[in-house]
């Protein structure tokens, strides 16, 4: 007789919403600053187009490998897989290729440091540690009103990430915003953490600690 198992409704629900979640998270954190920095590609291109219709022509197709990029990304997060860029590229060179791109329509010098060697990680922690930088570009670009920022990662026992800008910096006390509560939970949900507070010198500083077990 074959045995049956009956999922309690609640459970099912649970289940769903946690789902739904995810999926609204991986928006957030993922497609949202993609969409972003095409935006601000967009803006450079157009004011490019009087005085310079040829490097608004480059830049333009730019965006558009990048917008192509944004569909595959949502392609792969329908199929429940890692962001294409970090599958193909590893995490440094998926953060270098993200900067590279933010420097190339911006006014504002962002620089990454790579630390000593960071061995090869789980999808889990290089998803997660890419899209924490991500988001935490995206905030400084369109609200910190910076002139420099600096990616660091280094690994020791765990990955450890952080992202210092001088611009006008956190508010005492940070805590509300999608941004920063996703960046938490990614970092929460692999047994690390992340934080936000004010730079010694101003402007803000994230640091985020994923272990890598």
């Amino acid at each position: 007789m074959r045995r049956q198992f009956i999922v309690p409704a609640e459970a099912c629900a649970r289940s769903a919403a946690e789902a739904r979640r995810t999926v609204l998270r991986d928006l957030h954190d993922g497609i949202g600053p993609s969409l972003a920095a095409v935006a601000l590609g967009l803006r450079s291109a157009r004011r490019l187009l009087a005085s310079d219709p040829a490097a608004a022509a480059r830049l333009l197709a730019t965006l558009e490998d990048e917008v192509h990029s944004a569909i595959g990304d949502i392609r792969t997060l329908v199929a429940n897989e890692s962001p294409s860029t970090v599958s193909r590229l590893g995490l440094v060179g998926a953060v270098e290729q993200f900067v590279a791109d933010l420097r190339s329509r911006l006014h504002i010098a962002i620089d990454v440091a790579v630390l000593g060697e960071i061995p090869p990680l789980p999808d889990a922690v290089g998803v997660a540690a890419y899209k924490i930088i991500r988001e935490a570009l995206t905030n400084v670009v369109t609200h910190a009103d910076a002139r420099t920022c600096l990616v660091r990662l280094w690994f020791d026992a765990e990955l450890h990430v952080e992202v210092v800008d001088d611009g006008v910096g956190a508010a005492a006390g940070v805590s509300a915003g999608v941004g920063l509560a996703s960046m938490r939970q990614r970092a929460s949900d692999l047994g690390g953490n992340c934080h936000v507070e004010r730079g010694t010198d101003g402007g803000t500083r994230l640091a985020a600690a994923l272990p890598v077990s």
